[in-house]
């Protein structure tokens, strides 16, 4: 198969959580232009079809769908939904998050809302689109972890600054992990699972990067910068795609070096 057929999502039915978020904005786009027809899911439905609108503009095929990863029935009604209107799912990228942490200090309950939606939610959430896949004859699930899940903070970047959340480095852990077991649990019903798990991704705004720690982060970044829109587009088609058919249960740390 020439590999511009091997990256090619046309024909399939790509499923991507918070797609009006940071990274989601990027995934949306970049399965879009391998030629997939994309459903965007999240709570904020209008949102959502401002996107889609936005990107059909532009002679893309994306759709907006209404989720409440924390609502098992709103997991079931989105299920359904897909299966009536696109005839099933093909591809899975799961990148919806929950940040009610903001630093370690936060009173417990904000600790239990992020493993409900992040944790609870998320596995409802595979759990229903991966037999959806099965029904379909297969598929790939891509998840969106961070850096975080893979390693501990380093300090010494928030320093006087902000802080970094626990329930984020315990959840995205998990993902790597729950990837695994999932990968060797449904390989044999061709569902591939794999896990991107990428560094800091670049916005000009200096309340949630002051410009003190911009500069210690794009020091300690051997490639010396921040992720851009476009760096995760590639690493998703790849795993969505057949491009890589023989890759599962793998984590790609897409960190610009950081922790080379």
């Amino acid at each position: 198969m020439h590999v511009k057929e091997l990256l090619s999502l046309k024909g399939k039915v790509v499923l991507v959580t918070g797609g009006a978020g940071m990274y989601g904005r990027s995934i949306v786009q970049g399965v879009a232009e391998a030629d997939a027809t994309v459903i965007t899911a999240s709570r904020n439905l209008e949102a959502g079809r401002r996107l889609a609108d936005e990107f059909a503009s532009s002679g893309l095929d994306v759709h907006a769908l209404q989720l409440d990863q924390s609502s098992h029935k709103s997991v079931l009604a989105l299920k359904r939904e897909i299966e009536m209107r696109f005839g099933g799912l093909d591809v899975f990228v799961n990148n919806a998050v929950s940040r009610p942490m903001r630093k370690y200090s936060d009173p417990l309950p904000a600790f239990e809302e992020s493993m409900r939606v992040n944790a609870t939610g998320m596995f409802d959430l595979l759990r229903e689109m991966i037999d959806l896949m099965i029904a379909c004859g297969g598929g790939s699930v891509v998840n969106i972890g961070s850096m975080h899940g893979v390693f501990g903070p380093d300090f010494t970047l928030y320093e006087a600054t902000q802080d970094s959340p626990p329930d984020y480095h315990f959840h995205k852990g998990g993902m790597v992990a729950l990837t695994h077991y999932l990968a060797r649990r449904f390989g044999p019903q061709k569902i591939r699972v794999n896990c991107i798990s990428p560094g800091g991704l670049w916005v000009d705004d200096p309340t949630i990067f002051p410009t003190v720690f911009v500069e210690r982060y794009i020091q300690k970044t051997p490639l010396g910068r921040f992720a851009q829109h476009d760096d995760i587009k590639g690493v998703v088609v790849f795993l969505a795609s057949e491009a890589s058919a023989y890759i599962t249960g793998v984590n790609i740390l897409m960190d610009g070096g950081l922790h080379a």
